[in-house]
């Protein structure tokens, strides 16, 4: 292992060196609530009315008084609707003299009107009555400031008579590919080209954690071309990623032009793949130089932008999935590196099972297309076959 390899910082130590520079103040808006889903709330939410209004029938019966069962099971044969009884469904209102609902499952309807109850039938007063404000109070919290708004929550605030929703702004991250060999997606590549695929992965992993990407044009190797790029980028963005050129290649500069126009953090990370990745604080924002890699690149947004996002949005990351997974190969040990590993996880008759897909750090389509994945803590122990691990489950 380099010396270079022994000083890099952890995932954890670079994401400190990173958020200890960085101060964001993030705007809010605000929008309706059927439009909120993965948004993070501005504020602390409180109801707007009392539901149900007054007492409400906890399921479908009918709704009679409870005085008439005293003595036990009245004839009722001769009851008629509007009268002695008055249907209530789950939800609905009915006339105050009546104070308890028989379940629809105890009656049966008789043709005049009349109704026979099933002779085992305890009725109290408020049976199966919901009394008023039993789904919400107004002026009850709903939901606190922070809570990244999933489906149940939509309903919770529609509940509470929400009809929009303050919301934390979407932290604006601008996307830099670079590199002459690059090509767009669609374009057949052609010898010493390779395909842009990152632009289309970044975009929709920037999605899910809640920002709004903007992407910008390949950027060739040059570095007036990549100066312009960012002195486009940093005034319309909260963060700034750029892509390639973060190794020591002929062409990659990036580092040295990043330092010339602002605060370098780090080049280097104690993991992998994307221990390449650099960064810097340009005008107050984080700037990630993501390595070229998809594999890599994946890696660095899934550990260290998820993590930049969610500070902006004051929000914890979306969680994932675990699964104990029993392996069927060895995983070699690391140490002083923390590796992501990919696995194939599937079904097996005591649980589920594990198989590395790709070697160290490797890329092909079947490493990105796994369906878990695992990171090495660096200690140096590895895993042989028949291990149990903790698995995140990506499907």
């Amino acid at each position: 292992m380099s010396t270079e390899e022994k000083k890099a910082p952890s995932r954890k130590e670079a994401l400190e060196a990173i958020m200890s520079r960085w101060a964001p103040a993030p705007g809010t808006e605000t929008v309706p609530v059927p439009e909120a889903l993965n948004r993070v709330a501005a504020q602390d939410m409180f109801a707007e009315y009392t539901l149900p209004v007054v007492r409400a029938s906890a399921m479908d019966g009918i709704g009679v008084a409870a005085a008439a069962f005293q003595k036990g099971i009245p004839d009722t044969s001769h009851w008629r609707p509007g009268r002695e009884y008055a249907r209530a469904d789950t939800g609905d209102d009915f006339e105050d003299r009546f104070d308890a609902v028989i379940p629809v499952e105890s009656v049966t309807f008789l043709p005049d009107g009349g109704v026979t109850i099933a002779p085992d039938t305890a009725v109290t007063a408020g049976l199966n009555v919901r009394p008023a404000g039993s789904s919400v109070k107004k002026g009850e919290q709903i939901l606190p400031a922070g809570r990244r708004l999933r489906p149940f929550d939509l309903a919770a605030l529609t509940l509470g008579g929400k009809v929009d929703v303050a919301v934390v702004k979407k932290p604006v991250v601008a996307f830099i590919p670079t590199g002459s060999e690059l090509v767009a997606p669609g374009t057949p590549p052609e010898r010493g080209q390779n395909i842009d695929s990152n632009s289309v992965m970044v975009r929709a992993m920037l999605e899910e954690m809640g920002a709004e990407p903007r992407l910008f044009p390949i950027v060739p190797d040059d570095p007036a071309a990549l100066r312009a790029a960012l002195e486009r980028a940093v005034p319309v963005s909260d963060i700034v990623l750029i892509c390639g050129g973060s190794s020591k290649g002929g062409e990659d500069f990036n580092a040295d032009i990043v330092s010339s126009m602002g605060e370098y953090i780090l080049h280097g990370v104690a993991s992998a793949p994307g221990r390449p990745m650099c960064a810097a604080m340009l005008a107050g924002k984080p700037l990630i130089n993501v390595p070229g890699p998809p594999f890599a690149a994946y890696f660095v947004l899934d550990w260290c932008v998820s993590a930049l996002v969610a500070r902006f949005l004051g929000a914890e990351p979306p969680a994932r999935k675990t699964v104990r997974a029993r392996l069927t190969k060895d995983v070699g040990p690391t140490p002083g590196m923390e590796i992501l590993r990919r696995l194939e996880v599937r079904r097996s008759a005591d649980g589920f099972e594990a198989t590395p897909v790709g070697g160290r750090g490797g890329c092909t389509f079947r490493t990105l297309t796994a369906s878990g994945q695992t990171v090495t803590d660096g200690g140096g122990t590895g895993h042989a076959a028949g291990d149990v691990i903790e698995v995140e489950y990506l499907r």
